[in-house]
């Protein structure tokens, strides 16, 4: 009877194998963990560096289950690691998840839309507009032809005025439309893909709104993004100081870019995070599993987001972003 008891009892996981195996896995998920902790923190430059940080996100969550396993099979040395991993990943994910406190007061709603090159659904746009009841709308790779398509869907009637920079093809052109009038126009320079500029005479006061795209990291050359960072910095940093500054966009980077955090800095802040919907993935919008990274942001200087998410944007590639935005 004893030989069957100790056939049918279940294996330890410190005996043999098993514990080998779990043991690997262990480290391996711990090795993991801090390799994305360590993406997270520098401001990488290599091109397949800028990729991987892109992902980071999810592969951060490996620390607590490096955790577990260490536990299991009582590898004290890498449960002390994988603790700390743990407390950093959550360092870094749960404050987008806290919604910061907004002033009472006037209100705005920016939307923002990549077009694929002109091959978002005009029709599509429109409903998002009218049914959000959007006050501003950024747009990026604004074709020619979709301007006008956009206009004959009746995007005008919901938002009046706009400044537009649309190419016949590509995707460099950008444009702003928005429910009140609009000064101040520009087309900033130094920024490949686009990016246009206004003041709008908002109820309540004026407020500078941008639409922003930058040079993805790839399949360009990284050179491009990493200049072009830099630069908006710089941009942000020189908008007036009489009233809230919006800069909406593809920034075609993640929370986990640290140059991308580096915006974050001169009193801006990103509406997703600080309206506490932590993590909103936006791209790509046309493949069977779904957008994975967010690269589509809402940044404010004196102003605060109250709520963030993303809409689904017919033919487009990316989903797009809908901010309530509390002005200060």
């Amino acid at each position: 009877m004893r030989p069957m008891r100790d056939a049918l009892r279940l294996r330890r996981a410190g005996d043999g194998p098993a514990r080998v195996v779990l043991t690997l896995l262990a480290l391996g998920t711990t090795v993991v963990a801090w390799g994305t902790l360590v993406l997270h923190a520098y401001g990488w430059t290599p091109q397949w560096l800028l990729i991987a940080a892109a992902l980071a996100h999810f592969a951060m969550w490996a620390a607590p289950v490096a955790l577990v396993l260490a536990v299991l099979v009582r590898r004290w040395l890498l449960t002390a690691l994988a603790v700390l991993a743990t407390v950093l990943v959550l360092t870094v994910q749960l404050p987008p998840t806290i919604a910061d406190t907004a002033p009472r007061g006037r209100t705005v709603r920016v939307l923002q839309a990549n077009l694929r090159v002109g091959h978002a659904d005009p029709a599509g746009l429109v409903r998002l507009v009218r049914e959000q009841r959007a006050d501003l709308l950024a747009t990026e790779e604004l074709t020619t032809a979709e301007a006008r398509r956009l206009v004959a869907a009746g995007l005008s009637r919901s938002l009046p005025y706009h400044y537009l920079r649309p190419l016949p093809d590509g995707g460099s052109g950008s444009g702003i439309w928005s429910r009140w009038p609009l000064s101040g126009t520009q087309d900033v320079p130094g920024f490949w893909l686009g990016t246009v500029r206004a003041r709008v005479a908002a109820p309540g006061g004026p407020l500078t709104f941008l639409a922003v795209h930058l040079t993805p990291p790839w399949p360009f050359p990284e050179r491009r993004w990493l200049a072009e960072v830099p630069r908006l910095r710089t941009l942000l940093r020189a908008q007036p100081v009489d009233g809230p500054v919006l800069a909406a966009g593809d920034y075609n980077a993640t929370v986990d870019h640290a140059q991308f955090r580096g915006l974050l800095a001169d009193g801006y802040g990103d509406a997703a995070q600080q309206a506490g919907e932590g993590y909103l993935p936006s791209y790509p919008a046309d493949r069977w599993y779904g957008p994975v990274i967010g690269i589509d942001h809402v940044l404010l200087r004196d102003a605060t987001g109250t709520a963030a998410r993303t809409l689904d944007l017919p033919n487009s590639d990316h989903r797009a972003l809908l901010a309530d935005v509390a002005l200060h």
